[in-house]
């Protein structure tokens, strides 16, 4: 197994592992590892454990309830812990100064940021679909990250797979929180738009002080590669969920 997709911006940090889980036929589920997306639970765990068992032993894994706010959560003072950390916070952010904790979000078509600022020794994961973004996620994250002494301009920054403006059709009541940024969206002669969340958060970032050669926007657009990922919109509400990670390593 171990079909990760591997971000380059983090290769030269050795004290970073981060990446992104892909399908894998012959595990259950299509390796989904989502407990809240209707999969049987027992069943999710077991592919969980797979994917913990890639790591060193002592390595501590959370992955919170998402619900498509902005809201971030700090465990940088939880006490440590292994294994997986069954938390039933709904939130869809979260940040940690902890080596050896491994920060994971969820997707199938809705993006998430991994951010890491090596001199403040900090990093963060969040989910963000069209609402994560419309309520600003990506400047959510860095003032959480910034409270554990990060900066916009040492930040490193993955913008994960998700869907592109190439497959993501919506309407105006999406658009009309993104008419500032014009050139993430184009219009459709049947009244729809075709969105592309990617290039919002990217601007965004940009509008936060990072800076452009420390931000990688991934290519992959899961409602064209659902060989390799879940998409719920073009596999018409699928319940298979990849997961996006992000670890200091200790």
């Amino acid at each position: 197994m171990k079909k990760w997709e591997i971000f380059d911006i983090f290769n030269s940090e050795k004290e970073i592992i981060a990446g992104a889980t892909q399908r894998e036929n012959g595990y259950c589920c299509d390796f989904s590892l989502s407990v809240y997306s209707g999969d049987p639970i027992e069943k999710i765990k077991e592919n969980r454990e797979r994917f913990r068992s890639f790591f060193p032993d002592g390595y501590g894994f959370i992955a919170l309830h998402q619900v498509h706010s902005n809201r971030v959560l700090d465990i940088s003072d939880y006490d440590t812990f292994n294994g997986w950390y069954e938390n039933s916070i709904e939130a869809d952010g979260i940040v940690t100064n902890q080596k050896s904790i491994v920060l994971t979000t969820l997707g199938a078509d809705c993006l998430s940021l991994l951010m890491y600022d090596k001199e403040a020794g900090v990093i963060g994961a969040a989910h963000s679909g069209w609402r994560g973004s419309a309520q600003n996620m990506a400047k959510e994250l860095f003032k959480v990250m910034q409270k554990r002494g990060a900066k916009a301009d040492r930040l490193l920054c993955v913008i994960t797979p998700g869907i592109r403006d190439c497959c993501y059709e919506v309407g105006a009541e999406v658009i009309e929180h993104f008419l500032e940024y014009p050139t993430t969206f184009r219009k459709k002669s049947n009244g729809k738009y075709m969105f592309d969340n990617a290039k919002l958060n990217y601007l965004k970032l940009l509008e936060l002080g990072f800076k452009d050669e420390n931000i990688e926007v991934s290519p992959i657009c899961t409602g064209c590669a659902t060989d390799k990922f879940f998409s719920y919109r073009v596999e018409k509400g699928c319940s298979g969920r990849f997961m996006n990670f992000i670890v200091m390593k200790r």
